[in-house]
């Protein structure tokens, strides 16, 4: 790793614009002054905040892009990720970030509106509770796949391209197979971060895609009750 880490995440990722990398520098800002407040993330890892956990959030863009207009649910958003650092890369899809826990709901609100983003929404309710639908739900190492997918597979929607078929984009280490073994769940696909971003922290870390055909075909016994 570079002394500047904003430097070498702009080698890491190319094709997110300078523009849109001002606006993410200004996400870090905000983000390390309401840590100062609450713990957003372990302030042991602060001082790493853009490779463990910016550049974790962006790995997405390595693999997918999101279509223009569609909606993103994103569960258990915290300090807003990965939901924020993907609304700046994708202005034309409309974000709600979701979050249970009301003074986090507010350090999200308040980063939303300080980058002005017209495409973010912060949502303070419990994930199991919502009766909307979105495209596709995201959740970074939250809780166990399958109390995830009790949470969340109702409010997610049909269809979607061929290549990107809407469902669940959850961030998890290598525990996901076993938790998947469990449901005799296949993924649509599984993205190896450190495939694309070769650095060593990133080793053992994956984007797991769940399409909704396969999520819905799960026996309600399978996933954790909701409640």
């Amino acid at each position: 790793m570079s002394a500047d880490p904003k430097q070498e995440l702009r080698v890491w990722f190319p094709e997110i614009s300078e523009e849109q990398w001002e606006r993410l520098d200004a996400f870090c800002a905000y983000f390390r002054e309401w840590n100062e407040r609450m713990n957003l993330v372990s302030r042991k890892d602060i001082d790493q905040f853009e490779r463990h956990h910016l550049a974790h959030a962006l790995a997405l863009t390595k693999f997918y892009k999101f279509r223009d207009r569609c909606r993103v649910l994103d569960v258990g958003s915290g300090g807003g990720l990965p939901g924020l650092p993907l609304a700046i890369c994708f202005p034309r899809v409309q974000f709600y970030l979701c979050d249970s826990i009301q003074k986090k709901m507010k350090a999200v609100a308040d980063m939303i509106e300080r980058l002005g983003l017209k495409n973010a929404e912060a949502v303070c309710k419990r994930a199991e509770t919502l009766e909307s639908k979105w495209d596709y739900v995201t959740g970074r190492a939250v809780t166990a796949l399958p109390r995830f997918i009790g949470w969340t597979r109702k409010n997610i929607r049909g269809g979607g391209p061929e290549d990107f078929p809407h469902g669940i984009l959850y961030w998890k280490g290598s525990l996901y197979k076993e938790e998947l073994e469990s449901l005799k769940l296949e993924p649509h696909r599984v993205m190896d971060i450190h495939d694309e971003i070769a650095d060593s922290y990133f080793e053992e870390k994956y984007i797991i895609h769940l399409n909704t055909h396969a999520l819905q075909r799960l026996p309600s016994s399978a996933v954790e009750p909701i409640g």
